[in-house]
């Protein structure tokens, strides 16, 4: 199954990698993760879910609830299976560090502090777009995941007047 396939009601789990990922890599996390959820379970009732690579960055777990609720037993599959990802690839997807920020149409990681710099020596601003992956459903990644800075989360942190 495709995120597109699932409600805009499923709940999603965004993890982003410490770098972006070869196609390679990308192919291999898709054929993965359609084997997870393939035999993905809470307390015995199949979970309708996809997993999904997206602009070779974001590892995107989602799960259509109104079918079956993710439990807490369920949730930790889903966190281990994301855990091997990352140790077959070499990978962290658990480094909350860096945020995703698009510069000259390119995806670029960054702490908040490099984030910071390129807003004032102007290689941001605040309509520079990132990722806020503190979205919870699929609907909101499809409408307020990528989003201007001065909207987002880290806004009051790297605005400065």
């Amino acid at each position: 199954m495709k995120l597109n396939e699932l409600k805009s009601s499923s709940r999603v789990w965004i993890y982003q990698a410490d770098r972006l990922l070869t196609t390679n890599e990308v192919n291999a996390v898709n054929e993965s993760g359609a084997q997870f959820v393939a035999n993905w379970a809470a307390h015995g009732s199949a979970l309708e879910a996809a997993v999904e690579v997206l602009h070779n960055l974001f590892v995107v777990v989602a799960v259509d609830e109104q079918v079956a609720n993710a439990t807490g037993c369920s949730i930790d599959k889903s966190v281990y299976f994301v855990q091997e990802l990352g140790k077959n690839l070499g990978v962290d997807f658990f480094n909350r560090i860096n945020l995703a920020v698009e510069v000259a149409g390119n995806l670029e990681l960054m702490s908040i502090t490099k984030v910071q710099e390129g807003i004032k020596n102007g290689r941001l601003n605040e309509q520079s777009f990132c990722y806020n992956n503190t979205i919870q459903t699929l609907g909101e990644l499809n409408s307020n995941w990528r989003v201007p800075i001065k909207v987002s989360w880290v806004a009051g942190q790297v605005l400065v007047s």
